[in-house]
């Protein structure tokens, strides 16, 4: 059995605030159906009591990741360097707040650093990013909405670069005005061509501003913690992700294969919650016009007003979409297939509780030839995941692949194959 990727911790500390999950995720996306994940337990070093809960939580996570991620890596200079970008990245992951000019003197002052803070429990380096980050947040945003109190041109041959995650920053302030001023044009130009306007296109964009600058000042520092963290588990794989409570509480769900929802899975590209699946047989794919890859601009409650959810938060966005069962949500859509961008699609839903088909074990009948050309009955285990509902214990891995070998030695079979070959992993119990 080949080695895991990732490890997976949960970590013990003095207050329930800050209990807190690392796991391997193949995707970084939050979920409206299930992810799979590893979780091992562990207590926090009595050495470590002193510090504060963030702090000990920090250090826990340094020295579990030095000693039990597979590729042993220790926290050096060269970890340091790959831990800042990371940083930078998750908080300006367009390169539109920061400058070269920030970015530089983020690296001379913490490049080779932050390492050591991390296993002396030192989070001032986290906080004083992050506020320098705000602080770019705030400056832009007032920028923009004096911006758009000027009549826009949209009769300009211009290009507009959409997708900047590969792009550098910006060199200093002024090149940054000018990725903007293009930026702001595209935006109040689709809302002038959208099929379904919600308020004028200058109102609307100024919101959604106003929108991105609220939802960073309301990070508060245990979610700051969670973004750093975060950052150093990449920096040793991408495909490990630091959780926080509440994200270890929607990962529980998830692991239950049961929630209530409508049954399909977002992720942020470009400001947009972006459709990645449908679950089979939930309200979305039965009723059929949400499609893989619409984006979604806006959500409504019954019969309430739309709300814009352009670079609104994930975890808001899917907050707003799940529900009580049998209440109705409204969702406004940029379809998958749409050469304009302005045009939109009123789709609405009535909530219901998902169960996660897909991720459940199977058992099938297949038959083949032996050597002699005689069929030969063989058993077909599907295993996507290692389940586990862990606050009812009502959905076992263990117990259902038990009820599907009874079942398949009712059958006589004369071999079984037991295929992992999609299993990302899940609770270490089962």
């Amino acid at each position: 059995m080949s080695r895991p990727r990732a490890i997976g911790l949960l970590l013990g500390t003095k207050s329930a605030n800050l209990n807190t999950a690392l796991f391997p995720m193949k995707l970084r996306f939050h979920l409206l159906t299930a992810i799979t994940a590893v979780a091992l337990i562990s207590s926090t070093p009595p050495a470590l009591q002193a510090k504060s809960d963030a702090e000990q939580i920090c250090v826990s996570v340094g020295r579990l990741l030095e000693e039990g991620h597979y590729t042993h890596q220790q926290l050096n200079a060269e970890m340091s360097q790959k831990f800042l970008r990371n940083y930078l990245e998750l908080l300006d992951f367009s390169h539109l707040f920061f400058t070269q000019k920030d970015v530089d003197a983020l690296t001379g002052k913490y490049g080779t650093a932050l390492a050591d803070d991390v296993l002396l429990g030192n989070l001032k380096p986290a906080y004083e990013i992050y506020d320098l980050y705000q602080k770019r947040v705030d400056e832009r945003v007032a920028k923009i909405k004096e911006l758009l109190k000027q009549p826009m041109d949209f009769k300009t041959d211009a290009t507009v670069e959409l997708r900047r995650e590969k792009a550098p920053w910006p060199k200093d302030e002024a090149e940054a005005d000018e990725l903007w001023r293009g930026r702001i044009a595209n935006e109040l130009l689709q809302e002038k061509l959208s099929e379904h306007p919600i308020e004028p296109g200058p109102q609307l964009v100024g919101r959604r501003y106003d929108r991105i600058a609220r939802n960073v000042h309301e990070e508060d520092r245990e979610e700051q913690v969670k973004l750093y963290l975060d950052a150093l588990a990449q920096s040793y794989d991408p495909h490990s992700e630091y959780l926080s409570k509440a994200d270890f509480k929607n990962f529980n769900i998830q692991m239950g294969l049961s929630l209530v929802g409508i049954g399909a899975m977002l992720r942020t590209e470009d400001g947009y919650a972006k459709i990645e699946s449908l679950v089979p047989g939930g309200p979305a794919q039965v009723d059929g016009r949400l499609k893989v890859g619409d984006r979604i601009t806006a959500v409504g409650q019954g019969q309430g007003e739309f709300v814009d959810v352009r670079d609104m938060r994930l975890d808001k966005v899917v907050e707003m979409i799940r529900g009580k069962k049998g209440t109705k949500v409204r969702l406004l859509a940029i379809p998958a297939n749409a050469p304009d961008p302005s045009q939109r699609k009123n789709v609405d839903l009535v909530r219901d509780e998902i169960k996660l088909k897909d991720q459940e074990a199977r058992a099938d009948i297949i038959i083949k030839k032996d050597e002699n050309g005689n069929p030969v009955k063989l058993g077909w285990l599907t295993l996507p995941s290692f389940y586990a509902d862990m606050d009812r214990h009502s959905k076992s891995t263990t117990r259902d692949v038990l009820a599907l070998l009874k079942r398949l030695k009712k059958e006589n079979i004369g071999g079984l194959v037991v295929d992992l070959r999609r299993n990302g992993g899940g609770s270490l119990e089962e």
